[in-house]
């Protein structure tokens, strides 16, 4: 079972394929959105967790109001507040002070309900995994977050006792199956349909170093 939906890149008739991973991953985002909750997919580079998150998030839009943040660097507190300025399309100038910007934020998450998708997770330290939780705590703010990342997010929700036991769901992402990779390889593309499982466990082991597996 395929569906042409998100892509890393617009590759022509390649279609998402419906892996044993990402039907977990729609129970569990469908699950923490609905419990207004959060939740933490974590795994290695290349295995398929972003791709699986916004699939599932796209069969919920429009009818969730779905915000993207993605950090690419270690953040610092105060980027943390300028990217949740910038993901919730707020008006004017960001605020100067902290409690200004607290109270603006905690003002805009609780008009209405919505899922925060926080990628590249690994970056963000304790102090930022706390300020999430220091917004999904206010109770008047409707929010379901989830963080995607590498093993090193899923390190640091779990040394922080106070974030880890409010993790609703933990998702572990790991490579396919050398059995999985030949059933999902000739869905994935029409060049890979008639391919000889063969040639498809060879470019899986030597040109694409494992990373079918994802």
């Amino acid at each position: 079972m395929t569906a042409a939906t998100y892509q890393y890149v617009d590759l022509p008739d390649a279609s998402v394929v419906t892996t044993r991973a990402l039907l977990t991953a729609r129970e569990n985002v469908t699950d923490t959105v609905a419990a207004r909750a959060m939740m933490c997919i974590h795994g290695g580079a290349g295995h398929g967790k972003t791709l699986a998150v916004n699939t599932c998030l796209r069969e919920l839009e429009p009818g969730e109001d779905v915000r993207r943040v993605t950090f690419r660097a270690r953040p610092t507190a105060r980027a943390v507040l300028y990217e949740l300025f910038t993901a919730l399309d707020l008006a004017g100038e960001p605020p100067r002070h902290p409690s200004e910007f607290d109270r603006l934020l905690k003002t805009a998450l609780a008009e209405r309900p919505r899922t925060f998708l926080v990628d590249e997770a690994q970056w963000l330290n304790g102090e930022a995994f706390e300020y999430f939780r220091y917004l999904w705590d206010e109770p008047s703010t409707q929010l379901a977050i989830i963080f995607v990342g590498g093993e090193g997010c899923h390190t640091v929700l779990r040394r922080e006792p106070m974030l880890s036991s409010r993790i609703f769901i933990w998702q572990h992402f790991t490579r396919l199956a050398p059995g999985e990779v030949l059933e999902t390889i000739p869905l994935f593309h029409p060049i890979w349909a008639d391919a000889d499982p063969g040639d498809i466990a060879f470019a899986d082991s030597h040109a694409a170093h494992g990373n079918f597996r994802a």
